[in-house]
């Protein structure tokens, strides 16, 4: 007669099972994370290479974060930086982070049909020229936040970099939208999306924005925002639009666990941590705001950052 499993020996298996169960599903979560990290690693690595090309071919100089269509206001539309470098990268989705839980942030208008498309659209059909969905932005020390021709930023060159493969250049942008959006998050009861908006890591000595927009901001000192001051616009902004808060709360600074992928100006890219990126002895966003003409980043103690 064939003998049965005790209820005991059921037990003690789907104990076992358990066990190994919670033993395994950390490690399948590690390694899906890990993948996650890679993709997203090479991700950086390409904009940084499709930077490095487009910088070849337009005489040593960075592209502009953004423009008006029109050189007036929004209405016509945007082009953005990551249209610009689309002809040397092999797809829109490079531009998609797999550690994105947003998977990209949409533009202002619609995205455009045909990427090469930089002429103003009549007002009611504006279209954006940018990738219809976006993980990532410039920092605004090399690649500028010129929306028209008045604005005072400038193009910056890449023998202007002090130390390129010192120096970040693209970022992951934040998990959430309203750090982006800013006070335009809600206008009318509707999200009006600001995915083209370039960030950076300075403020004003009382720890507000500098925007770089303004030809009055050109006159004010800069300083480097500190780890202190940028946590708190983060979990400020999670939770709240705000216009008043430094631009480093565009970015992601822990998609991968305590940090985030980096792209540096010389096109390589690598992890790093937020606190080591500000650190004032050795500052990865632009030893000086090279898109304001040079205007240096000072420390706390009001001297130029290392």
């Amino acid at each position: 007669m064939k003998k049965a499993f005790t209820l005991i020996e059921l037990l003690v298996v789907i104990a076992i099972i358990a066990i190994l169960a919670a033993i395994l599903f950390p490690v399948f979560a590690q390694a899906k994370q890990a993948a996650k990290k890679t993709a997203d690693l090479s991700n950086s690595k390409q904009i940084g290479l499709a930077t490095m090309m487009y910088v070849s071919d337009y005489d040593d100089v960075y592209p502009q974060g953004y423009w008006y269509k029109n050189d007036l206001g929004e209405v016509n539309g945007y082009v953005d930086i990551s249209a610009m470098l689309m002809p040397y990268m092999k797809s829109v989705e490079m531009w998609v982070s797999p550690g994105d839980p947003n998977q990209g942030l949409k533009p202002r208008w619609p995205s455009c049909t045909n990427l090469g498309d930089f002429s103003p659209a009549p007002t009611g059909n504006a279209c954006d020229t940018q990738v219809p969905r976006k993980s990532y932005t410039a920092n605004a020390a090399l690649i500028p936040r010129k929306r028209r021709s008045i604005d005072p930023a400038n193009v910056v060159g890449v023998t202007s970099v002090d130390v390129p493969a010192q120096t970040i250049i693209f970022v992951p942008y934040s998990a959430h939208p309203s750090c982006v959006f800013d006070s335009s998050f809600q206008q009318n009861n509707n999200v009006v999306n600001k995915s083209h908006r370039p960030t950076n890591a300075v403020m004003t000595q009382s720890g507000g924005k500098w925007a770089g927009e303004q030809v009055a901001e050109y006159s004010v000192p800069i300083y480097a925002v500190t780890l202190d001051v940028a946590k708190s616009a983060f979990d400020i902004c999670a939770t709240q639009e705000s216009g008043t808060l430094p631009h480093i709360k565009y970015i992601n600074p822990a998609m991968f666990g305590d940090g985030s992928n980096y792209t540096f100006s010389d096109g390589h890219a690598k992890f790093q941590r937020l606190a080591a990126t500000l650190n004032p002895e050795a500052f990865m966003w632009g030893k000086s705001f090279y898109s304001a003409g040079g205007k240096p980043v000072l420390d706390q103690a009001g001297n130029p950052v290392r």
